[in-house]
């Protein structure tokens, strides 16, 4: 993965360059030591276009990674020096710090160093939106944007047995957990020093939000609407112009529509990208993607893409490691073919997080206490149940049931619809969505105006009661660009702006109650709306995973094979998502511990 490493105690220059190495994934990544020591070795993993920035004066040494929108070139330097003093600060001023943090829109990890004792810090943005790991054992510490380098230089080596029954239950493990034991995921928000002298680290949570008692509910929907628009226009235009030009991902959906629109009405020039595809991607997205860029006059082109391949596979599971499926590999193909019609120094721009800010998220129904916010959070996220987790890792179902209980407590909201906003955003969006997102910048720089601080602060203080069956989103959309909101959704195939998708959205809130009837009508609106594709697991996807559990023992230590045989067997009874969140796992076990893996040895392969 692209992105900042380091690690304490130093070690001599080159053995921490070739330490990098396995890091650098194709021929346009470099490595460098860009910050060597007595105390602290640090390196980037980079091409050259990737936004790295070093300054450093006679006392500090500071690197961003990553991007601020929000500010002028001019005066960015000599803010982040000042940022960073607050960072290394013993008894360092943390308002100043939550303060910037939530006044400043960007997307970064930001490194620094005190020249004169060693001082380490990191910090990074109120969201998280770089996904960074460390790892601490009271002499050596190691971060890294890339799992992978805390499990061959921190002698990171044994599964954590919950973080793999939580990634196998909800695609994702929860919290700082990761796959691997002794590995920690860096929370958004958050100051992290080390004082390599003495060995300790301090984690501070600068900030955490709180989804309750949202600020703008005492104003009209219409309001909250004309104020959205303001700043997500805003957003669009402080985001514009960072590369060689702006490429929107575009499907038929309302959040990147929305950011076409955004991009018009501030007179932003932009190309549109959409993929196409008969497995993965239906065509009536297709054609209101080329509808969308047709009204607005804005230049699009489509792409073609095929079934991955072993070698996408691969490619998935040695930047990512696990963090995000294998079931969207496709998409690499697109990628390339972006990076080749123009550069990789092209600003990808996507609609990540419209379905997150805008939509209500609390649960369809009422939740009364704890025990029933567990048993919703299971319900509705699952990709496997909670018993199959339990066979296949050999856990108990109670001891993963109290996992999830256990973090949820941690939250700072009381209301369990609240809480449940916060898992959405804090464990599905941070520990899985941005992962996905990251996998983007293997490519080029990937980014969407959703997340801008401003626009997220003001969109999760609208009430779910205006959000609830699109109404915010559609007076949002109409208000941004009513072009837009004059062509169809493609989930219910009328237009947005009109009295008809308000029924549909009514019929949609009122299915979601009662999932049995949404489970029996949901095959039958996708056929009607045409989103059926002719995506079916492939043979070679059961062979693969079969192959890894004869031939990877380590796949046995981690998991029961005995429990995989049975649950191949009866792979006709499972959906693709279920046997691809196994094939997961079962990948990056194979691919730490074996010389060649099973994905490595069948690059041609066909998967779907």
């Amino acid at each position: 993965m692209v992105g900042l490493t380091g690690r304490t105690p130093a070690v001599d220059d080159r053995s921490f360059a070739g330490s990098l190495e396995p890091l650098v994934h194709t021929d346009r990544y470099e490595a460098d030591v860009v910050f060597d020591s007595p105390a602290w070795s640090v390196g980037t993993t980079a091409y050259p276009e990737y936004p790295i920035r070093i300054i450093e004066d006679e006392d500090r040494w500071v690197c961003l990674e990553g991007r601020i929108y929000d500010r002028d070139d001019e005066g960015l330097e000599a803010e982040l020096l000042e940022v960073a003093e607050h960072v290394l600060a013993t008894d360092a001023d943390d308002e100043f710090l939550t303060e910037w943090l939530l006044e400043t829109d960007g997307e970064f990890l930001l490194v620094a160093a005190d020249k004169d004792t060693g001082r380490l810090g990191l910090l990074n943005d109120p969201l998280g939106r770089l996904p960074t790991y460390y790892f601490h054992d009271g002499e050596t510490f190691v971060f890294s944007r890339e799992l992978r380098y805390l499990i061959n230089e921190a002698a990171v080596e044994d599964f954590d047995p919950m973080g793999v029954a939580q990634c196998l239950l909800f695609g994702y493990s929860l919290g700082a957990r990761t796959l691997v034991q002794g590995a920690n995921r860096l929370r958004p928000g958050t100051k992290l020093t080390v004082d390599p002298d003495h060995g300790v680290i301090t984690e501070t949570a600068l900030h955490r939000f709180d989804f309750g008692d949202p600020a703008h509910a005492d104003r009209s929907q219409s309001r909250n609407a004309a104020e959205l628009v303001d700043r997500f226009e805003q957003a669009c235009q402080q985001r514009s112009g960072c590369g060689s030009r702006d490429v929107i991902s575009l499907s038929g959906g309302l959040d990147s529509r929305s950011v076409l629109a955004g991009y018009h009405a501030e007179g932003i020039p932009v190309t549109a990208a959409t993929m196409a595809s008969e497995d993965f991607v239906p065509p009536s997205d297709v054609d209101i993607a080329q509808r969308l860029a047709s009204a607005l006059d804005v230049e699009w082109r489509r792409y073609e893409v095929g079934p991955p391949n072993g070698s996408d596979l691969d490619r998935i599971i040695k930047t990512k490691n696990g963090q995000i499926g294998l079931l969207t590999s496709f998409i690499l193909d697109f990628f390339r073919q972006l990076r080749e019609t123009y550069d990789p120094a092209l600003t990808y721009v996507t609609g990540d997080g419209g379905d997150k800010v805008l939509p209500d998220l609390t649960p369809a129904r009422s939740i009364d206490d704890e025990e029933g916010l567990v048993d919703y959070v299971i319900a509705e996220n699952s990709f496997l149940s909670l018993d199959q987790v339990a066979q296949i890792t050999g856990l108990s179902a109670d001891a993963i049931r109290r996992s999830v209980r256990d973090r949820l407590r941690l939250y700072p909201e009381s209301d369990p619809a609240a809480k449940y906003v916060h898992f959405l955003l804090y464990e599905r969006g941070v520990n899985f969505l941005f992962e996905g997102e990251d996998r983007n910048r293997f490519f080029f720089w990937s980014t969407t105006p959703f997340y801008s601080m401003d626009f997220f602060r003001y969109a999760m203080n609208c009430p779910p009661e205006q959000k609830a069956r699109y109404n915010l989103y559609r007076s949002f959309l109409a208000d941004l660009e009513p072009a837009a909101a004059e062509l169809p959704h493609p989930d219910y195939g009328v237009p947005v702006d009109s009295a008809r998708h308000e029924a549909a959205a009514f019929v949609d809130d009122v299915l979601s109650r009662y999932p049995r009837l949404f489970d029996l009508a949901r095959p039958i609106v996708k056929s009607i709306n045409g989103l059926d594709t002719g995506s079916q697991l492939q043979p070679d996807t059961v062979d693969c995973i079969r192959a890894q559990i004869e031939q990877c023992e380590a796949v046995d230590d981690v998991l029961s094979s005995d429990e995989l045989r049975a649950f191949l067997d009866s792979h006709p009874d499972h959906d693709r998502t279920s046997v691809y969140r196994l094939f997961t796992i079962t990948s990056v076990i194979d691919d730490i511990h074996s010389t060649q893996s099973v994905l490595e040895s069948r690059r041609d392969a066909v998967f779907g």
